[in-house]
């Protein structure tokens, strides 16, 4: 399954890429996470442990995150028994001309693919919403952190690049 998508967004790229590279704190926000141990390995990687799931469900897996700032957050599941793969990537580019600093572009990807075939047929029936509600509480946690957004993001329907399931 792989999505991607295009928007422009009401915070910087700084701003942004502060909230998505903030992997210890996803528990807090990000639904589906539950628990997130994070060891930096240098400035711009990073290894977590992730739990994640819908009760009674849970499943944990290892993450690498590279990292290039203010542009780039990339995500790949390196070891768990619940994908054969994630990869998730969040670019950040120039926002709205007149707002050039308080806006940014976002382009955000994923793609994934299940072990289980139980996994893949459940996920295939929520991925319209887990998409949606992806970049949405990301978008919602900078609003907590930041205030009102330059722009009214939610307003503004994402360019999808890409959609399989």
């Amino acid at each position: 399954m792989s999505y991607a998508e295009r928007r422009l967004l009401g915070f910087s790229a700084e701003q942004m890429f502060d909230v998505v590279n903030t992997v210890a704190e996803y528990p807090k926000f990000v639904p589906w996470c539950k628990k997130a141990d994070v060891r930096k390995i240098s400035d711009r990687v990073l290894e977590a442990d992730l739990l994640i799931g819908f009760p009674p469900l849970h499943e944990a897996y290892k993450s690498k995150v590279t990292t290039l700032y203010p542009y780039v957050v990339h995500s790949v599941c390196t070891e768990g028994r619940i994908f054969n793969f994630l990869e998730t990537t969040w670019r950040f580019g120039p926002g709205a001309p007149d707002k050039q600093d308080k806006t940014c572009t976002l382009y955000f990807s994923v793609s994934f693919e299940f072990k289980s075939a139980f996994y893949a047929h459940f996920a295939s029936m929520f991925f319209d919403q887990v998409v949606k509600q992806m970049v949405s509480a990301f978008l919602k946690r900078a609003e907590k952190l930041y205030g009102p957004p330059a722009v009214d993001h939610f307003r503004i329907k994402p360019q999808i690049v890409q959609y399989s399931k």
